[in-house]
């Protein structure tokens, strides 16, 4: 879900797992150019396949179809709820590299070191973002065995734990993730039952 221009996370899978994608995204522009890059090698090209998702109020939506199963989905979110927010969350990254001045004012020209839009920043943030995605996982529990989705703010797991307890959700678990001293989780949920 989201998967950018790049397609980083489906080529990684593929690569290292030999998973299967279907690697979709809003931006039709990200889209075409995931799609240039998995033409280009074969083994892309038989794994991945790239979907627009013609709506920005939808995840799940016109993409996952009738009678298709998954595994698991994955999703990085937009983790800001706007582009001041997310202008501000660049320039503390360059701070805290010790950055100079002068890099500093290059960090408030580019974003996330360069995200595009829609990669970091949704009304509501990461929060509205993935409660959305809880909300539609309902209707697709039957065709997804596991939702995932990084979360970045810590203090989002209890609202959306209580999210998911509403939805009945029948299993759920947050993994830590740590790299140096940047600390990460990724929420899981799924309504199979354990077994």
């Amino acid at each position: 879900i989201g998967t950018g221009a790049s397609c980083i996370y489906p080529i990684l899978g593929q690569r290292e797992y030999n998973w299967t994608f279907v690697a979709t995204d809003i931006d039709p522009v990200s889209i075409k150019v995931a799609q240039q890059i998995i033409k280009a090698d074969k083994a892309l090209n038989k794994n991945i396949s790239c979907r627009l998702q013609p709506n920005s109020e939808h995840i799940f939506k016109e993409v996952i179809t009738e009678g298709e199963f998954y595994h698991l989905t994955l999703c990085n979110p937009p983790f800001h709820k706007s582009l001041a927010e997310a202008s501000q969350g660049t320039i503390r990254k360059w701070k805290n590299l010790n950055k100079t001045s002068e890099s500093t004012k290059k960090a408030e020209k580019t974003l996330n070191f360069g995200g595009q839009k829609a990669e970091l920043w949704c009304p509501g943030g990461e929060l509205a973002f993935i409660g959305k995605m809880i909300k539609e996982s309902k209707v697709y529990k039957n065709q997804v065995v596991w939702f995932t989705c990084l979360v970045s703010k810590k203090e989002h797991l209890p609202k959306l734990k209580l999210s998911l307890k509403n939805s009945q959700a029948n299993q759920v678990k947050i993994i830590d993730m740590a790299q140096g001293q940047k600390i990460r989780r990724f929420i899981a949920w799924s309504f199979f039952s354990e077994g």
